[in-house]
């Protein structure tokens, strides 16, 4: 496989912006505030919103917070992927001689950085959406504390964020 075509699949991140648009389906499912969701919106949108896929309420919020550090993870390694790519193609640019010959291979390899520059900028900031998660959950989860804090409680057996009772 060559270079570039390595390149191409590596800048892919439809399976990303996939999971991305599953958790954004399963968070408007539960009945969250868009709020509480907005960096996996981020991240959806700077990954290729993948729109179309639905997915069931979330049961808790656990499994909220597991799917965005899983996210999480996958952006990671995303990154750590395309940069492992991107130093390959450097590498080869700095050890294949300057003759007329390789002139080709020099547009291949500049042809496959052009695909990984802006994909590890699309990744890079989808990746720093996601870290954000724990500060805005912390902002929609606030209101919940301070309701409870002032003596109230929240519906029994009911959806955290809207109130709605389920039975």
């Amino acid at each position: 496989m060559s270079l570039l075509q390595i390149a191409i699949d590596t800048a892919d991140t439809s399976e990303e912006a996939a999971i991305a648009a599953l958790i954004m389906s399963r968070c408007h499912a539960s009945g969250l505030a868009a709020a509480a969701y907005r960096c996996v919106v981020g991240a959806a949108i700077n990954l290729g919103l993948n729109e179309g896929l639905r997915g069931p309420a979330w049961r808790q919020d656990v499994e909220f917070v597991g799917a965005l550090i899983d996210l999480e993870c996958d952006l990671f390694a995303k990154l750590q992927h395309i940069n492992r790519v991107i130093a390959q193609i450097q590498y080869e640019w700095a050890n294949t001689p300057n003759i007329p010959e390789n002139a080709a291979y020099f547009h291949a390899l500049q042809a496959a950085a052009d695909v990984l520059g802006p994909a590890r900028g699309r990744v890079t900031a989808a990746l720093n959406r996601i870290i954000r998660a724990p500060e805005e959950l912390a902002e929609t989860y606030a209101a919940c504390y301070r309701h409870v804090r002032a003596g109230r409680q929240l519906p029994y057996r009911g959806r955290f964020i809207s109130g709605e009772i389920t039975v």
